[in-house]
């Protein structure tokens, strides 16, 4: 209770100051100006209370100015964080076709340099992670000319070639492809004193090399040397560039001998290629 009537006691001293001082400069302002006192003491005091009353009102209005400036920067952030979002898929888009341009531009250089060969134009329509060593599905067909057997070549050497056709589209296996004995590839080893002839039998994904076994020889085999189709079999034409040779090693029993690969083309990145639809005196 003494807590409470001090406070009490103090409020009444605080008011009673406080109106002296409205009193005191509301009598001097007004001999000053020749406002009468007790007219400027009305709008002292009415100013005084319309400040107390006015001063929430104007900390809410600035906590409202406040919030909407906070809404619009929430707005002007997501608006450039969509602006930066499409920027970099534009960017992806314009590296994307650059890199179909290029390899555009390298198969039409190589279709120029085969002069032995009819070619067609095509682009990889379809390849499933699940046979991506294998097959993969380009969008020409019957009706472009390619046929079944047709080789399909990149700008940097074959990669495969036809297994399936229809009027608009064609499925390719690849030399990678180890599913079917029938699917082997033919080749042999060049730039030594003797040919060297032999089957693409397995393909090791992690180093990107083929191996070549089933070899007639492999006196004299070196590194670099090339590596092209052998024309035996009767299904693809002789002198396709498949890749170089890596190495020579013993198989797994130590018994033969076989070659390592390294193909030409990139088999684990394929999106243009060619298809060779004529061969020879039917070529023009």
């Amino acid at each position: 209770m003494r807590f409470n009537g001090k406070k009490i006691l103090i409020s009444i001293i605080s008011v009673v100051v406080a109106v002296a001082l409205i009193i005191g400069s509301s009598f001097f302002y007004g001999r000053a100006t020749g406002i009468p006192i007790v007219q400027r003491f009305t709008s002292d005091v009415a100013a005084f209370f319309g400040r107390g009353v006015s001063a929430p009102t104007n900390v809410l209005g600035q906590s409202t100015n406040s919030l909407t400036q906070l809404f619009k920067t929430y707005k002007e952030n997501g608006r450039l964080v969509k602006r930066v979002d499409q920027i970099a898929a534009d960017q992806v888009k314009i590296q994307a076709l650059q890199k179909e341009n290029k390899e555009l531009k390298a198969n039409l250089q190589l279709k120029d340099s085969l002069t032995d060969y009819k070619t067609v134009s095509a682009v990889v329509i379809s390849r499933t992670p699940s046979t991506w060593d294998s097959q993969l599905i380009i969008n020409q067909g019957l009706n472009a000319g390619v046929k079944k057997n047709s080789p399909i070549l990149d700008s940097k050497g074959l990669i495969g070639k036809v297994s399936q056709v229809s009027n608009t589209s064609s499925k390719v296996t690849l030399i990678s492809n180890m599913n079917s004995d029938s699917d082997r590839f033919p080749v042999q080893v060049t730039g030594n004193q003797e040919v060297v002839n032999g089957i693409i039998s397995s393909y090791d994904s992690n180093k990107n090399q083929l191996v070549l076994d089933e070899l007639t020889s492999t006196v004299n085999v070196k590194k670099g040397s090339l590596v092209q189709t052998s024309g035996l079999g009767g299904i693809l034409p002789k002198g396709l560039y498949v890749g170089k040779v890596v190495s020579v090693r013993d198989d797994t029993y130590g018994v033969a001998k076989e070659i390592y690969i390294q193909p030409a083309a990139d088999l684990t990145d394929i999106s243009s290629v060619l298809a060779v639809t004529e061969v020879g005196g039917n070529a023009k």
